[in-house]
């Protein structure tokens, strides 16, 4: 009895996913928030969820860990493009509320590829870039001004999808 009761426990640590699986990382979910993705070691499993490019200039990148439960955005542009470019994960909560931003560094001819912060994992998640400054969201849920809602043109700049 006791071996099959060993045989049959090894077997659902072979299967199950371990509850810990963060714990190779430097953060989990929420402690995941505002940290760098590389120095916590989330690029590890890192997947691209959604992806915008513009031309062969400008690459944005949506990226998720499993193992950190955590989202963020890297934009890459070509060496050779003229103008600073700006980059941001934005989130909104998922239930409801102001979108935040997490800052890319400033990217330009020197620098041309930069990462943000992790997000929420618990967010919806968009990456994003313009030429305007950090915290400009060239495609805003809705933008308003002494409480009117205002349409706002692109002027520049592109998202990926919400996810």
């Amino acid at each position: 009895m006791g071996a099959a009761v060993a045989l049959l426990c090894l077997a659902q640590l072979m299967t199950a996913p371990t509850a810990s699986a963060g714990a190779t990382a430097g953060c989990f979910r929420s402690t995941c928030t505002g940290e760098d993705p590389y120095a916590m070691g989330c690029d590890d499993d890192a997947e691209v969820l959604d992806q915008l490019n513009i031309d062969n200039d400008i690459e944005v990148k949506l990226v998720w860990s499993w193992m950190c439960q955590a989202t963020w955005a890297k934009v890459t542009i070509d060496p050779t493009y003229p103008d600073t470019v700006y980059g941001a994960l934005w989130h909104t909560p998922t239930l409801g509320g102001n979108e935040t931003a997490y800052a890319v560094t400033a990217l330009s001819q020197t620098s041309p590829t930069g990462y943000s912060p992790m997000g929420n994992w618990k967010a919806t998640n968009k990456a994003c870039w313009n030429i305007q400054n950090h915290g400009w969201d060239p495609e805003p849920l809705v933008y308003e001004e002494g409480g009117h809602v205002i349409p706002m043109p692109l002027v520049s700049g592109g998202c990926t999808d919400w996810m």
